[in-house]
């Protein structure tokens, strides 16, 4: 019985809480969109599905093309932060579009934590 009760609790501790980023395994998920593997952390994207697994995206502009699609996986929808500070819900990021950005699939999409530091990216790629 003690060890029903344990297995119990490791599964249902295991795997993603609700409103939480998806787990994403870098060099080995693949992407939901494309199939190739998600290994560029600050691009990535994508939310925990119906099933508590993760669905991965390699680039966010492959997470927005499924969300205009199916607006409803907005609410737990999530993004890396190009900055490197990890993820960001997709809600509450600035996401920017610039085309030079050598994004996986060539979108130019990217996530940042403010406002402030996504302009600060676009003003800085302009000059370039």
């Amino acid at each position: 019985m003690r060890r029903l009760l344990a297995l119990f609790l490791l599964v249902a501790c295991a795997g993603p809480k609700p409103g939480q980023p998806p787990e994403i395994v870098f060099g080995r998920h693949e992407c939901a969109r494309c199939g190739m593997i998600v290994s560029e952390e600050r691009y990535a994207a994508g939310f925990v599905g119906d099933d508590g697994e993760p669905v991965a995206f390699d680039d966010l502009g492959e997470l927005l093309a499924l969300l205009d699609a199916e607006p409803g996986l907005r609410a737990r929808a999530w993004a890396r932060d190009l900055n490197g500070r990890g993820w960001l819900r997709l809600s509450e990021a600035d996401v920017v579009q610039v085309p030079a950005l050598a994004t996986p699939m060539g979108t130019g999409w990217a996530a940042f934590a403010t406002r402030e530091q996504a302009d600060a990216f676009v003003s800085a790629r302009a000059r370039r």
